[in-house]
C-alpha cells in the first residue's frame, strides 16, 4: 500500500496491486503532482483531482476481485473523526475520475465523478462503484441506518426507515424507473450512540448503495450505478454518479440538521437567497382547470389577483397551455392558438406589471406520438421497451423520450425553452418529468452493453439545466418531475422542489398525508412546502412550509379573506422553516392519532411548533416535549388559535411536555406555536 501525503492539511491515500508501480513526486507550490505508470494525481487548494489507468472491477454488492477495501473512514470513542478517506472508492477502472470538494464548515467532502475516454481510444467501464469504503465506529457502539421512502405518488411518500445492522447486516437500496427520488430518498444516515455519517449519492438517474456490516463497529457502503456495463466512445467525457459525506458528533436527529445545513447553504442554488427562490403563489388551477386555461381568462384572473393586493409574489400557471393541452400531446411546444393567438408573452408581460413573478410550467423531455417533435424529429426520440404490466401505457399510448444524449437534441431544448422564458417573462421556469425513463434508456442497451444510454443523457440534463441559468442568471428552476422524483443533491444545487409528491390534495387521505410528508422530508431538505386548495384553517395550516402555492377561488371573498388572514400569520414566521427540524411524533397513517414536529432558530432561539390530529372517536391529548429550547430561559408561546393570550414558559418546562395539544371527539385539528425569547 502506498501512501502519497500531499499537504500537511490533507493526505492522499492510494492503493496499487503492483508493488514495483513506478511513482515519482514533486511539489510545485501547493500543487502536488504524483505520477504513476499510466496515472496522474493533482492537489490544488481544496480541489483534488485523481486520474487513474489502473483496471479493477466491482459489482455493487461486493469486490469481485475479493481486495479489501482500503477506503475508510474511522471514529474515535467520543466519534471524531481519526483516519479518513482521501477518495470513496479504494480502486477504480481506466478513464474514471473524482473531483474533491470540501465544505470545511461542515466537515463535509463531496467528489464528483466522471468517467473521460481519450480522443484515440474508448474506455470499457463494468459496475465499478463510486464509493467502496470501510466506516469503523468504536466496537462498542451500535449501528444503524436511517434513510426515507421517496417519493412515488403515495400517501406514504418520504416516510422515515430505520435498519438496525445487528439484526440485519445487510441492507441494499435503489432507485425505482430512472429517476433518483423515485422510490427511495438518495440520503442515508449511519448513526451510532454518539455520532455517525451522512452519505448522499447525487445522480439524477438510477443508483444502488449496498451496506454490509463487517465486524463489530464497521460497515462497507458501496453505491454507484445500478447497473452498467459500456464502451465509452473515444473522445467523450460523462457523468457518473457523485458522492457526499458528512460526519456528526451526537445524536441522529443532530447529524440531520448538520445535514439541512449544508443543504441549505452548498447546495442549494446559489443566484438567489434561499427565500426567495421559493414562492408563495397564486395558482390559476383552483379556478382553471388545466386545458381550460386562455389568454382571456388568465388575463382577467391576474388583473382580480393583483387588484386582491394579496401578499403573494408569482403567478403560477401549470400543464394544459400548450397545443392540443395536457396530458396527450408534450411534443408540442407552442401555445395553443385558438386559446392564446398571441402566445404568453401578452400575459407574462401583464403579469410582471401586477408584481408578480410568471411561473410557468414545461415538460420537454416527455413526447406523445404524433405531435410536432415526434413527427419532425423522430430520430430524436427514444420508445420504451419491456415495461412492467403497470407502466405498460408508455408504450401502449404513444410515450416517447426527447434523448438529451443527444447534442442537437438538447441545443433545440435550450434554445426553445430559453427562447420562451425570454419572451414571456418566466421568472420561474417549472420542469416536469411524467414518464419512467429507466425503459427508454434500455431501448438503447445490447446484452453485454447496459447504462450508457442513462449516463449520456443524464450528462445532458445537466448541460441543458447550467446552460439555462448561465443564459437567464435570475432564473429559478423548479424540478417537479411527477412530483418530487428528481431529489438527489446534484439536481438540488441547480433546483428547488414546488411539488412534492403527486399524492396530494385529491387523495383520500389528505390531510394527513401531506402532514406527513412534511414531517418525513423535512428530515432532509430544508427548502419545500406546499400550499393549499382550500381555504380552511386545517388545509391551510398543513401545506406550511417554506413555499406555498393557493390554488383557491380568487373570487369567493371569503375565501379571500381566509387567505389573507392566514398570510399574516404564515409570512413572519416563514423563514423558520428552512431553519432545524425536530420530528416530535413519527408519522403515522392513522388518522387517530397525533403527528407533530418543530422548526428551530438555533441563533434566534424562535421557533415553531406543529400538531395534527383527525377526527376521532374519543378527546385525546399529549404532551410534546419540544427540543433545542434553553431550560433556564423563558419564551413566549403563542397558539394561533388564541393569539391576544400568549403563554410565558420556561424552557425546562418545553422540554418537559408544557406543550400539550388537544383535540375533541369527531373533530380534525391543526394546532400551531411559536415560541420567542421572552
Amino acid at each position: 500500500m502506498i501512501h502519497l501525503i500531499t499537504t500537511d492539511a490533507d493526505p492522499i491515500l492510494a492503493t496499487y496491486e503492483k508493488p514495483s508501480d513506478n511513482l515519482r513526486a514533486s511539489m510545485l507550490n501547493d500543487v502536488a503532482v504524483c505520477s504513476i505508470q499510466g496515472g496522474i494525481v493533482l492537489r490544488h487548494s481544496n480541489l483534488l483531482v485523481f486520474i487513474f489507468s489502473i483496471c479493477s472491477f466491482f459489482s455493487l454488492t461486493g469486490d469481485a476481485t475479493g481486495q479489501e477495501p482500503s477506503g475508510l473512514i474511522r471514529f474515535s470513542e467520543s466519534f471524531e473523526i481519526v483516519e479518513q478517506l482521501s477518495m470513496p472508492a479504494s480502486s477504480v477502472v481506466d478513464g474514471m475520475t473524482f473531483a474533491r470538494t470540501d465544505y470545511a464548515e461542515f466537515g463535509a467532502s463531496e467528489w464528483q465523478v466522471r468517467l473521460v475516454a481519450d480522443k484515440d481510444r474508448s474506455v470499457f467501464f463494468r459496475n465499478s462503484p463510486c464509493a467502496d469504503f470501510v466506516l469503523h465506529f468504536p466496537k462498542s457502539s451500535q449501528m444503524v441506518l436511517h434513510w426515507s421512502k421517496g417519493s412515488h405518488g403515495e400517501a406514504d411518500d418520504f416516510h422515515p426507515l430505520v435498519n438496525d445492522f445487528a439484526v440485519h447486516p445487510q441492507k441494499t437500496i435503489e432507485s425505482f424507473g430512472g429517476r433518483s427520488s423515485d422510490g427511495a430518498m438518495p440520503y442515508f444516515n449511519v448513526a451510532g450512540n454518539a455520532g455517525g455519517l451522512i452519505l448522499a449519492i447525487g445522480w439524477t438517474g438510477d443508483w444502488r448503495v449496498s451496506f454490509e456490516r463487517q465486524e463489530q463497529g464497521s460497515v462497507r457502503i458501496t453505491a454507484g450505478l445500478k447497473e452498467a456495463t459500456f464502451r465509452l466512445p473515444a473522445g467523450e467525457t460523462v457523468r457518473l454518479p457523485s458522492i457526499l459525506v458528512i460526519p456528526y458528533q451526537g445524536s441522529w436527529a443532530a447529524g440531520q440538521n448538520k445535514f439541512r445545513r449544508l443543504m441549505r447553504q452548498e447546495l442549494t442554488p446559489a443566484n438567489h437567497e434561499a427565500l426567495q427562490l421559493m414562492p408563495v403563489a397564486a395558482s390559476v388551477h383552483g379556478m382553471l382547470a388545466f386545458n381550460d386555461t386562455s389568454a382571456d381568462n388568465l388575463q382577467a384572473l391576474a388583473h382580480h389577483i393583483g387588484d386582491q393586493k394579496l401578499p403573494v409574489d408569482t403567478f403560477w400557471l401549470d400543464a394544459g397551455w400548450n397545443e392540443g393541452g395536457f396530458p396527450a400531446f408534450q411534443g408540442n411546444p407552442d401555445p395553443d392558438p385558438k386559446r392564446f393567438p398571441q402566445g404568453l408573452g401578452p400575459l407574462g408581460h401583464l403579469v410582471d406589471s401586477e408584481g408578480l413573478r410568471f411561473l410557468l410550467w414545461f415538460e420537454p423531455e416527455r413526447v406523445m406520438r404524433g405531435t410536432w417533435l415526434h413527427r419532425e424529429h423522430p430520430e430524436w426520440l427514444l420508445r420504451p421497451v419491456g415495461t412492467p404490466e403497470a407502466l405498460r401505457y408508455q408504450e401502449n399510448d404513444g410515450f416517447h423520450l426527447l434523448n438529451l444524449a443527444i447534442p442537437a437534441a438538447r441545443q433545440w431544448m435550450i434554445d426553445t425553452v430559453s427562447r420562451c422564458i425570454t419572451e414571456w417573462h418566466v421568472s420561474i421556469y417549472r420542469q416536469d418529468f411524467n414518464l419512467y425513463p429507466a425503459w427508454f434508456w434500455a431501448s438503447q442497451n445490447s446484452p453485454d452493453e447496459v447504462g450508457l444510454s442513462e449516463v449520456q443523457y443524464i450528462t445532458g440534463l445537466y448541460e441543458v439545466l447550467d446552460e439555462l441559468q448561465r443564459r437567464h442568471p435570475s432564473l429559478i428552476i423548479d424540478s417537479c418531475a411527477a412530483g418530487g422524483r428528481r431529489m438527489d443533491f446534484e439536481m438540488m444545487r441547480r433546483s428547488v422542489v414546488l411539488w412534492r409528491s403527486d399524492s396530494c390534495w385529491g387523495d383520500p387521505t389528505y390531510p394527513r398525508n401531506v402532514q406527513n410528508m412534511t414531517a418525513g422530508l423535512s428530515l432532509w431538505i430544508p427548502l419545500h412546502g406546499l400550499g393549499a386548495a382550500s381555504s380552511d384553517t386545517i388545509a391551510l395550516r398543513s401545506g406550511m412550509g417554506a413555499c406555498s402555492s393557493f390554488a383557491v377561488n380568487y373570487r369567493d371573498p371569503t375565501a379571500v379573506e381566509s387567505l389573507r388572514r392566514h398570510l399574516e400569520d404564515y409570512l413572519p414566521v416563514r423563514r423558520l422553516f428552512t431553519e432545524d427540524y425536530h420530528l416530535l411524533l413519527e408519522p403515522t397513517e392513522a388518522q387517530d392519532e397525533w403527528v407533530a414536529f418543530q422548526f428551530h432558530d438555533p441563533r434566534s432561539e424562535h421557533g415553531i411548533v406543529q400538531a395534527f390530529k383527525g377526527p376521532t372517536a374519543k378527546a385525546s391529548t399529549i404532551p410534546l416535549t419540544i427540543k433545542a429550547v434553553q431550560p433556564d430561559r423563558r419564551y413566549v408561546v403563542t397558539n394561533w388559535d388564541q393569539p391576544e393570550t400568549p403563554q410565558v414558559l420556561t424552557g425546562q418546562q418545553l422540554l418537559d411536555g408544557g406543550l400539550q395539544p388537544s383535540c375533541g371527539p369527531a373533530t380534525g385539528i391543526a394546532i400551531v406555536w411559536t415560541y420567542r425569547p421572552e
